[in-house]
């Protein structure tokens, strides 16, 4: 009896990573996606929500834009801006082998996904699928301990996404009007800062 426990165990786990394997491949596939988000970073007293529009252009190119605080992430694949429109300021940084290797990257189907991380299947809930990702180098995981990416069990698209950084402070994005296979021009992953703004270099 115990043997056949076993035996029903390991075939559930092998069906969850299959099934978890797929619809993570069937993500990285689409060459452009387009979505609504709202992140919510949980804190000790309260929690940070934040809503906005993320565009995606594979490889490396995705645009990040949070609607209220005005911010903007954009990655034109050799650089990432981050405009902060209230500071008036843009720090400009190299698309190097580090920040490649971040969570913003890995939606961007900038990194090899198997080569970087180890993958596991996680639990089927709220007609979610679960695949967990932990970078297999703790030295070079630009901050992040471990993400989670939960897939709509009938679309197999991205429904949410969720990280523990290395000081296990936690977030989650949720995505909503997904669109995959979309037309988006290259104007949306260029970025040139506006004038009378404050121009910061950085290698980290």
């Amino acid at each position: 009896m115990k043997k056949i426990i076993l035996i029903g165990a390991w075939m559930l786990a092998a069906n969850l990573y299959a099934d978890a394997i797929k619809s993570l491949d069937s993500f990285l596939q689409n060459k452009q996606i387009s979505s609504d988000f709202t992140q919510t970073v949980y804190g000790n007293k309260k929690n940070r929500v934040s809503v906005g529009t993320m565009q995606i252009s594979r490889p490396n190119k995705f645009r990040w834009e949070y609607v209220k605080d005005g911010q903007l992430i954009v990655s034109d694949s050799k650089n990432i801006y981050i405009y902060d429109k209230p500071l008036k300021q843009v720090t400009v940084k190299k698309l190097g082998s580090s920040i490649g290797k971040s969570p913003a990257l890995l939606l961007a189907g900038g990194v090899d996904v198997r080569k970087n991380y180890k993958i596991s299947a996680g639990n089927v809930s709220n007609d979610l699928e679960w695949v967990n990702l932990t970078p297999k180098s703790t030295s070079d995981n630009n901050g992040f301990k471990s993400v989670a990416m939960g897939f709509a069990k009938n679309s197999k698209l991205l429904s949410q996404m969720q990280f523990t950084d290395s000081f296990d402070n936690k977030s989650q994005i949720t995505f909503t009007n997904v669109k995959v296979g979309v037309k988006l021009p290259d104007s949306n992953f260029t970025f040139t800062p506006p004038a009378g703004v404050d121009v910061v270099k950085s290698d980290n």
